[in-house]
């Protein structure tokens, strides 16, 4: 999974992506948005490290593009449309949004206003989509006029539909489009119908406090493929410095329990509707993350592409039946571990042994 990490605001943004990829993660740096490779933090993968012993756990890894911040005007520039090009080739879009004071860190709209910023983007997205659904639908009204084959003429119904949509200002995650016509539209990569998270940049000042403007992304949050969170993010990532004693005497003068940060995540997983599967092979315990309703032969190909050639069955138990038993040998002694064929759709939180001849 690429999640590509933007907003308006430069403040606040990097940081962000500081603390998702950690301190001692690798950042390569090219013309564009900088990249960086983030664990998931995964509390079952920890459990059942308790359970397995291997020598070598894997979390489920995303790839984290920083993206140098975005203009209100700036549609039109090489480097902003390079930029929205880049965009449109990450799964999911992190939209960070300053919602603190800081007169040493100015704002490159001149004042903090969180709704303007989220409106701002909203309408650069649509735009964007926009230009890119009306230049498509011109070229194939000009191949029909000009009788030319494979015009594309069995798109406009559904280009048009999206055409109308967006002059309405409303994002295409938005529309109910079946599955079919999301396939038909991942060419063109919409960024209107990428899965979204809304993430709050506050000061440390507003933690735990009610807030008219958190109350408004929640609200947000209720459409489609959108999700909101909120985090004082340099003080996370001052208290990540931290030893864990240290850190812990902050969490009580903050009134928090633990850092917000790891959750977030796995949250990008959920709104791009991924789920988690686990393997236990040799020595090496590992996580994976797959489509919702992927099938077990998906699940194979996934790990190894010689497994889904070879497919023969999936031993398969769930980690909430495994934590109860404690072994695989007293599941197995039970009769707990199901034999399931190619078609079977993998659950959130199965554990995988795969079957296949080399």
């Amino acid at each position: 999974m690429r999640i590509g990490i933007a907003g308006l605001s430069r403040s606040g943004k990097t940081t962000v992506f500081h603390l998702l990829i950690g301190e001692h993660a690798s950042v390569t740096k090219a013309p564009g948005p900088a990249i960086g490779i983030a664990k998931v933090t995964e509390p079952r993968l920890e459990r059942l490290a308790a359970i397995f012993h291997p020598k070598k756990v894997t979390p489920v890894t995303v790839e984290c593009l920083d993206f140098p911040a975005l203009t209100r005007g700036g549609k039109g520039t090489d480097v902003e449309g390079a930029l929205l090009a880049q965009l449109r080739q990450v799964d999911l879009i992190m939209h960070v949004i300053r919602h603190f004071e800081d007169e040493r860190v100015p704002h490159e709209e001149g004042t903090v206003d969180p709704l303007r910023d989220m409106a701002l983007l909203d309408t650069l997205f649509l735009l964007a989509d926009l230009g890119v659904v009306e230049k498509r639908i011109e070229r194939i009204t000009e191949d029909v006029r000009k009788g030319r084959k494979d015009d594309g003429r069995e798109e406009l119904p559904l280009l048009e539909r999206c055409l109308d949509w967006l002059t309405k200002e409303q994002n295409l995650r938005e529309m109910g489009l079946t599955t079919e016509e999301e396939k038909s539209l991942r060419g063109y990569a919409p960024l209107t119908l990428k899965p979204l998270l809304l993430l709050l940049n506050i000061g440390e000042e507003q933690t735990g406090k009610a807030d008219p403007v958190w109350e408004q992304l929640q609200q947000r949050a209720t459409k489609p493929r959108t999700g909101c969170s909120r985090l004082p993010a340099k003080t996370e990532w001052e208290l990540s410095q931290l030893t864990a004693e240290e850190a812990q005497e902050f969490y009580g003068a903050l009134g928090l329990e633990s850092l917000e940060s790891p959750s977030i995540l796995g949250q990008c997983l959920d709104i791009g509707d991924l789920i988690t599967f686990f393997t236990a092979v040799g020595e090496e315990l590992r996580a994976w993350a797959i489509p919702q309703g992927a099938t077990a032969l998906e699940a194979a190909g996934t790990v190894h592409t010689d497994m889904a050639k070879g497919f023969i069955k999936a031993e398969v138990i769930s980690t909430r039946e495994l934590e109860a038993l404690g072994s695989m040998a007293a599941a197995r002694k039970q009769g707990l571990l199901r034999l399931e064929g190619k078609g079977y759709r993998v659950q959130d939180g199965d554990i995988l042994t795969v079957r296949f001849t080399r």
